[in-house]
């Protein structure tokens, strides 16, 4: 298991988009700033995924 460093894609003020540019992962989501986060493509499940953006700090490991 290894450990991918999220990228900002998108910012509309609204929701963030992350991506993870690792070769064969391609994990997406959506992080809305008035809460909630919408998971658009789950990417590599056995690698640890972080990130961050301004005062936003991610870190999630997802496991079936």
């Amino acid at each position: 298991m290894g450990t991918h460093q999220m990228h900002v894609e998108a910012d509309n003020g609204v929701e963030i988009l992350f991506v993870c540019p690792e070769q064969g992962c391609g994990r997406r989501f959506v992080l809305q700033r008035g809460g909630g986060l919408v998971v658009i493509d789950r990417g590599d499940l056995h690698a640890r995924h972080v990130g961050g953006f301004g005062s936003i700090s991610i870190g999630a490991d997802v496991r079936q």
